[in-house]
């Protein structure tokens, strides 16, 4: 399920390289914000309902009744599944099902309750990092992947991800912070799955960015001999727009 629902194609991260509008992002909902005045950081019983919807519970100190409901809970999982693990798998995949169904408050719900059940399943940040990306807060989807990849440092997908979206935050910031960060993730990711040839289309959009032509094309025709499926061609006709391909192969008239 993930696999389908996690689309961060490069034509959403790319939007001003490829006059496209942006297949992923959703900027039609915000983030439910707590304006509360009191300096407290306890959350109230009444606002249960909106923190259910918020990212970890908004990662405010319970309240007594909160906690309650949270014991209540997790007794209940542990009656009807052999293990939390299992639960908190089971919670993540319905998140990513309700994410398919554009439902990002429940989603969020969903992972929230997959974490409480298991603190390194980094299934439950990645869905609510998504979910912070699709309701349009890019530096809280870093902060939630990044939670994710603490809990699994080695899948290369995550680290992917986690790239794209510091790749988005530095078109946008111009901080050349970002783009290191995202050449880094890249960078592991590569080593750890040779025949991941979405890494290496990332690469080729990174090195693009930083104007090494050079470097972006051979990324690219690495990304070829991995997985051609995943080649983004109208990226490509841009790049050549700036270096003709040096194998010839993409260039106009050649394609």
């Amino acid at each position: 399920m993930r696999a389908i629902l996690i689309v961060w194609t490069i034509v959403g991260v790319f939007p001003q390289v490829f006059g496209q509008a942006s297949q992923f992002v959703s900027q039609t909902r915000s983030l439910t914000q707590n304006n509360t005045s009191t300096s407290s950081t306890v959350a109230k019983d009444s606002d249960l309902a909106t923190l259910h919807c918020v990212p970890l519970w908004g990662e405010k100190a319970k309240t007594t009744q909160q906690k309650k409901e949270d014991v209540a809970f997790l007794n209940a999982c542990d009656q009807s599944f052999a293990s939390r693990n299992e639960a908190s798998r089971f919670f993540a995949e319905r998140g990513w099902e309700y994410i398919a169904e554009g439902e990002l408050d429940t989603a969020c719900y969903r992972f929230n309750l997959a974490q409480l059940l298991d603190k390194n399943n980094s299934d439950a940040y990645w869905g609510l990092g998504v979910v912070c990306h699709q309701k349009g807060n890019g530096r809280e989807a870093i902060r939630m992947l990044s939670k994710g990849v603490h809990c699994d440092s080695s899948n290369s997908v995550l680290l992917d991800d986690l790239a794209t979206l510091y790749i988005g935050q530095y078109q946008q910031t111009n901080d050349s912070e970002d783009l290191h960060q995202a050449f880094t993730l890249l960078n592991r990711s590569a080593n750890i799955d040779t025949s991941n040839g979405t890494t290496f289309m990332k690469l080729a959009l990174a090195e693009y960015l930083r104007n090494d032509f050079d470097k972006s094309w051979e990324y690219l025709h690495k990304c070829r001999q991995v997985d051609v499926q995943v080649l983004d061609f109208n990226f490509i006709e841009q790049l050549v727009a700036q270096k003709s391909d040096p194998h010839g192969i993409f260039n106009k008239g050649k394609e």
